[in-house]
């Protein structure tokens, strides 16, 4: 048992000890008490399967093509502290249409990940993004517990968009669109003729025509077929006179889409026991919907009423009756009805109630039928936070209410998780309630001044202490943006907080939760609804009690390589030398003896750039390589989850207010002027011209001798080519390659160009022994060579060399090579200058050396691991003299951004920046944590001016 459990159990034995004089209906037991088989069984499924928590820190919250997106990630355990689990974090970038852009690795250490991507216009196009951010380990509690981050990124190189004023409303399947077009100067676009699609999603629902008013405007009606839903209805404009395409999400909601769930408390309605029913209405958007509402039995009497209390969520009381049915009559915004029933009703059980006061104790409350009190069975009621136990006590159900005070004080800040289970150990009810003591680490920024100059050097001072004003030594990431460009941060919205203490824990999207920590009268409230309504439960209970073997998905500490020997029976061999040589940049030699089972494992390696590949060989004792058989333990399991649903940002141009517009008209002449200033007269930066010499191929047969050829393939472009055959290799990477005709024939060919292709592998030429039909099949000989190119794989390769103008051909021709067979009369006569039948040759290195006829290296396996994303460094311009690079305008949107401030033993910390050009007001986020626990964060002003 870790130190770490031993702290928790003697923690909660003393917890325990006071509960026997809070209520004669409770008496608590020690995890070696009468109810150790659930205390310590969940102890033991924490203890096998400990969570992750991942959050990311961005510099803003949208960004435009060409853009790079900053973050830092904080990844932590169950009770806050640094996850030992992971040594690198999985990113992936996925367009609207659900395709993954990008798939990058990024290393952590001690819980820290520093990352970026490049928004590279090849791969990333205008359009709404999502970042998903997980680990491997973290894939075994489901998608629900990845991170993840939705944006909008802009084409600011379209000085032709138009942009849009939209309102549209849904009314009995009427559809109404307001729109107002205008330019990018914000003046109305006049009379123009547009062509129109409607389309959900990929479909397209119906075309028309329109012309637009003098003001720009454009007003439509239709209909809309009842089975069409709204979630993804987008209205495509096309304006005729610039060919400009633009996308109109309809944000409509119809009255029988809009989601109403009831969510009873503990899970369950029973007859005649006091029930606390939340409820959530929810939009095709994915946003809350403000439904009110009013309880019915089935002789359709009113019994309560109820109205949200925020973001289309809220909660009533009643009591259910047995025989009873109950309806839920709700009216939409538009006033549109819609009628839900309310969940099945049991007629005997337990419900359990938690009240979550202002006072320092939650008030515990468990309600049961008279059918199954008894003094016989002992109930048990346990309470868990960050994946830890912090209370439990058995009692006998032998009232109507058995009620007593649980102690915050027993909890940590975030969601405390209760459950009440019977004497067979099986879960009753469940109710989460959120713990707050408002320790979060307590943060400031001093920036000496609230206002600076354009460029000026800001500096800062920060600190970092407890809520008992103890100096705090953490890992914190800072953000400046220009409040001109860049709109209200996220951080209001969500952060370091929210995420890993709350939205953590918590099922599917949720709006806003930062609001739920807010001064608000109402913000408490909805705390509780939320987690009513929202809460779940990371593990299956049965999983509980029957724990998994191993898990499905393996923790990764560290880098390792790993796998497996088997002989040619496909058995393991035992007590084989492995060794493992890399390439690239980074020289590695490792060897290791394989154990009885024929596996293997390498550790404690630097970090893998994109250039390392390694190459495993099986040998004997003297160093000969055996026929064997190598697999490496790729862990490359695609994730094919689909993403859970958020809303979808909404397209910069509508409804686009000034910091916005703002920030698309500046990021491409940033851009465009940074590059000039780089690359400008001013620079005083002479470029260097490289010379590289020819590539040598080891083991070469290349007639002409060493670095001869008009191209060459190196081991390192075919170990960047992954798993290929040779033959996909030659198409990918030999400049003019393709399938021809040559000029006789008309059969199928190899060609270079204009010319036939004679491939030689290892100097042996691959036609020697091809022995042509009596009757000639088409494209004979073209299959007999790919089936030799396909034989191979790239990992087989070292070398090729092309071989196409004549001072490279010409010793192949003069060392009288056979020819390229004629389709027509397969002739055998030698190649010469005058041969009208022209020929390029591929000499092609292998590993082994012994020609096309040879097996494929065994004992060998070239191995190129998913290589680690190296962060960038933030390029800021720096003015240690204000008039430098005068002909240049600093637009930055992100000021600065500084991923690695480490606060020191007296909790400070000092960095700086330089103001950019224009007057304006900075917003300065610094978010961060002691990986121990705690977590902080704060905002803060500077204003850019010309006053003294």
């Amino acid at each position: 048992m870790n130190i770490l459990l031993r702290k928790r159990k003697a923690r909660l034995l003393l917890f325990f000890l006071p509960l026997l004089f809070l209520s004669t209906y409770v008496k608590a037991q020690s995890t070696t008490g009468s109810s150790p088989s659930v205390v310590d069984r969940i102890n033991q499924y924490n203890e096998n399967l400990p969570g992750e928590r991942l959050y990311l820190h961005f510099d803003k919250p949208y960004y435009a093509v060409g853009d790079t997106v900053w973050f830092k990630g904080y990844l932590v355990n169950s009770i806050m502290a640094y996850s030992p689990l992971s040594s690198r974090i999985y990113v992936d970038l996925i367009s609207d249409s659900n395709k993954v852009v990008q798939h990058l690795i990024f290393p952590v250490s001690l819980g820290l990940a520093i990352g970026n991507i490049y928004l590279n216009e090849k791969l990333v196009h205008e359009g709404a993004y999502t970042i998903r951010a997980y680990t491997n380990w973290m894939r075994n509690f489901g998608a629900d517990q990845f991170f993840y981050s939705n944006f909008y990124v802009a084409n600011s190189g379209n000085k032709n968009i138009l942009l849009i004023n939209s309102s549209s409303s849904l009314a009995a399947n009427h559809v109404k669109v307001d729109l107002k077009f205008s330019g990018i100067d914000q003046q109305p676009i006049g009379i123009r003729d547009l062509q129109l699609r409607l389309a959900d999603g990929k479909k397209t629902l119906n075309r028309s025509n329109a012309q637009t008013l003098a003001s720009g405007g454009l007003n439509l009606n239709f209909d809309l077929p009842d089975n069409i839903p709204v979630k993804d209805l987008t209205l495509v404009t096309l304006d005729k006179k610039d060919n400009t395409i633009e996308r109109v999400p309809l944000q409509i909601n119809r009255a029988a889409d809009v989601d109403v769930q009831f969510m009873p408390e503990s899970g369950q309605l029973v007859e005649l026991l006091p029930a606390h029913i939340g409820f959530k209405a929810i939009g095709e958007d994915g946003k809350g919907v403000a439904v009110k509402g009013v309880l019915l039995d089935k002789e359709n009497n009113e019994l309560v009423s109820f109205e949200p209390v925020h973001d289309g969520m809220g909660v009533f009381d009643f009591v259910p009756q047995p025989g009873e049915t109950y309806t839920a009559k709700l009216t939409l915004p538009d006033g549109e009805l819609k009628t839900v029933n309310i969940s099945e009703i049991k007629s005997s059980g337990t419900v359990l109630k938690i009240k979550n006061t202002v006072s320092d104790s939650l008030e515990v409350s468990i309600f049961s039928s008279q059918s199954i009190q008894s003094a016989a069975n002992d109930y048990t009621i346990m309470g868990q936070s960050r994946g830890a136990i912090y209370y439990a006590a058995t009692f006998k159900l032998n009232r109507d209410i058995v009620s007593f005070k649980v102690p915050k004080s027993l909890f940590p800040t975030g969601v405390a998780h209760f459950t009440l289970f019977n004497a067979q150990n099986q879960p009753l009810n469940e109710r989460l309630s959120f713990i707050n003591h408002n320790d979060n680490l307590k943060v400031a920024i001093n920036a000496g001044s609230a206002s600076y100059a354009p460029r000026d050097s800001i500096p800062l001072h920060i600190t970092v202490k407890d809520d008992k004003g103890n100096p705090i030594v953490g890992s914190f990431s800072l953000a400046v943006t220009d409040d001109g460009q860049i709109k209200k941060t996220d951080v209001n919205k969500a952060n370091i907080f929210t995420q890993l203490l709350l939205a953590a824990d918590l099922k599917g999207y949720v709006e806003d939760p930062a609001w739920y920590f807010s001064p608000d009268k109402d913000a408490a409230k909805a705390l509780d609804i939320l987690l009513l309504t929202q809460g779940w439960v990371s593990y299956n209970w049965k999983d509980v009690f029957n724990p998994p073997v191993q898990p499905l998905f393996t923790a990764e500490p560290e880098y390792i390589i790993s796998g497996k020997v088997n002989n040619l029976l496909n058995k393991p061999m035992a007590n084989s030398n492995i060794v493992l040589i890399s390439t690239g940049k980074v020289k590695l030699y490792k060897d290791t003896v394989t154990n009885s089972a024929g596996q293997f494992l390498f550790k404690n390696f630097p970090p893998i750039t994109d250039s390392t590949t390694f190459v495993l060989e099986a040998r004997k004792i003297k160093g000969r390589i055996i026929n064997a058989g190598i697999s490496v333990d790729e862990n490359r399991t695609p994730l094919t989850v689909a993403l859970p649903y958020f809303p979808v940002p909404i397209p910069w141009y509508i409804n686009s207010d000034n910091t916005v517009l703002n920030y698309v008209k500046k990021s491409s002449d940033y851009h465009d002027a940074l590059e000039d200033l780089k690359n400008g007269p001013d620079k005083h930066i002479l470029k260097t011209v490289n010379i590289k010499a020819k590539a040598i191929i080891k083991d070469s047969k290349n007639l002409n001798g060493a670095g001869n050829y008009d191209q060459a393939i190196t081991q390192d472009d075919i170990e960047k080519a992954g798993k290929i055959s040779l033959l996909q290799l030659i198409k990918q990477k030999v400049t003019g390659f393709h399938d021809g005709y040559g000029t006789k024939g008309k059969g199928l060919a190899f060609m270079l160009k204009d010319k036939k292709i004679h491939f030689s592998i290892d100097g042996f030429d691959i036609d020697r022994f091809y022995d042509p039909a009596d009757n000639p099949i088409p494209d004979e000989h073209y299959n007999y060579q790919k089936d030799i190119l396909e034989y191979f794989t790239a990992e087989d390769i070292t070398g090729i060399e092309v071989l196409y103008n004549p001072q490279y051909t010409a010793l192949y021709d003069d060392k009288n090579l056979p020819a390229l067979y004629d389709d027509q009369n397969l002739q055998t006569a030698p190649v010469s200058a005058s041969n009208d039948l022209t020929t390029a040759y591929i000499e092609i290195t292998t590993r082994s050396g012994q020609g096309p006829y040879a097996n494929s290296p065994k004992g060998i396996y070239v191995y190129r691991p998913a290589p680690i994303t190296i962060p960038a460094q933030f390029y800021t311009p720096r003015y240690p003299v204000k008039n430098m690079y005068p002909g240049f305008t600093d637009l930055r949107s992100t000021i600065h951004w500084e991923p690695n401030i480490i606060t020191n033993k007296n909790g400070e910390a000092t960095t700086f920046f330089y103001a950019a050009d224009p007057l304006t007001t900075y917003t300065l986020i610094l978010q961060g944590a002691d990986l121990n626990g705690n977590v902080g964060y704060t905002t803060q002003k500077i204003t850019i001016t010309n006053k003294k």
